[in-house]
């Protein structure tokens, strides 16, 4: 069997799950043209189950199955993405080179193929199977495609990929590729927030990540994600529902960064920021939007969160699109960005988080370090 050829045999209870758990990329518009297309039409009175079921009684050949499985599949939501930094000048060369050594290592269900873009990035384009044996065997198997960037400079690489374990495991491979080339173990600096056990300096990432954001004026904070660091109950502490004091933090964590972000107020006054810190709350996850300082002055909606809160690590952001001006006013509707600013802005979103985290660290270090004795 040829690489990557993956074959189908699907019973029609198979096809019939498939087709009834996916409701809504499948609706009966969708199952109507389905039948069209292999000449059997339906009335479009008939009942979503009724066409599901007489769908999938159907003979079904692998080009079907595969057209099936594309509706069922199609979305156009795209992940989170993270990055690693090496503080050393790899060459455009060396990348390619281990790229090629891992595709001919790559197991079947890969492919990829690598490129450069723009003289000093390499890319490596995988398409790959992700499986989950939670559901049918149909559609166990799901197709997906990624890119893991290497973006070179005279004194750092930068590889940017999506947040997903597939992924980050190709890339671990390849890192221990460039390690063996280069005869040593390259560092690898990524923005994680475990050195810090202050819930207080874990918000204030955030805060000043919004806030200090290259470029950008922030203009509003639409959604937040606490979490907190475990602690011993105060004795005289509400004995509130946990999912309670959670929702009356998230209330709490909003407030607070807007109060700061948005109005300048001094993050150690708040009101908001005491409590959350009391409680040993501090923010995960956050989603703001913000005005680009030149024309044509978009308003750009990022996010950015943490896969493990507790333990600050797996920072994963994302650019979810953009407002445009029409008429004076900004659109109701979100619309995507291009490549080129959307690549612009992901580097914008590192930057700023690197230098938060510098910034935090020195701040930690001025408070452990013991203060002089009174002259």
């Amino acid at each position: 069997m040829s690489k990557n050829a993956l074959q189908y045999c699907a019973t029609d209870k198979e096809i019939y799950d498939a087709l009834m758990s996916a409701k809504q990329k499948i609706n009966e518009k969708v199952l109507l043209e389905l039948a069209k297309d292999r000449g059997i039409f339906y009335s479009a009175k008939d009942s979503r189950d009724d066409l599901v079921s007489a769908i999938s009684l159907l003979p079904h050949d692998y080009h079907d199955l595969n057209t099936l499985l594309e509706q069922r599949e199609h979305s156009g939501r795209q992940e989170k993405l993270t990055s690693v930094t090496l503080p050393t000048a790899l060459t455009v060369e060396g990348i390619r080179e281990v790229l090629r050594e891992y595709i001919e290592e790559s197991p079947e269900d890969e492919k990829v193929t690598q490129q450069i873009k723009d003289g000093n990035q390499v890319v490596a384009n995988i398409k790959y199977s992700d499986v989950d044996y939670g559901k049918t065997r149909l559609v166990q198997r799901t197709p997906k495609e990624a890119s893991i960037e290497f973006h070179v400079s005279a004194d750092k690489t930068v590889i940017r990929m999506p947040a997903n374990d597939r992924v980050k495991a190709i890339f671990s491979k390849l890192k221990d590729k460039l390690d063996t080339k280069a005869k040593a173990e390259i560092p690898t600096i990524r923005i994680e927030l475990g050195e810090f056990q202050s819930s207080a300096l874990r918000t204030e990432f955030f805060t000043s990540l919004i806030r200090d954001l290259t470029g950008f004026s922030l203009k509003n904070v639409t959604s937040v994600k606490v979490e907190r660091l475990p602690q011993e109950p105060e004795e005289d502490e509400l004995d509130l529902d946990d999912d309670q004091e959670a929702e009356v933090a998230k209330e709490e964590a909003l407030a607070l960064v807007k109060n700061v972000a948005l109005k300048g107020e001094t993050l150690l006054a708040s009101e908001e920021y005491q409590s959350l810190t009391r409680k040993g709350f501090f923010i995960t996850s956050i989603i703001w939007r913000s005005v680009l300082n030149k024309a044509p002055q978009p308003m750009v909606e990022f996010e950015a969160a943490f896969e493990d809160p507790v333990q600050g690590k797996g920072f994963k952001y994302f650019v979810r699109g953009a407002y445009r001006i029409v008429e004076l006013q900004y659109t109701k509707t979100i619309r995507p960005v291009s490549a080129e600013d959307k690549e612009t802005y992901l580097g914008i979103i590192e930057e700023t988080a690197a230098k938060v985290i510098r910034e935090l660290r020195a701040q930690a270090q001025a408070r452990a370090e013991p203060q002089g004795e009174p002259t």
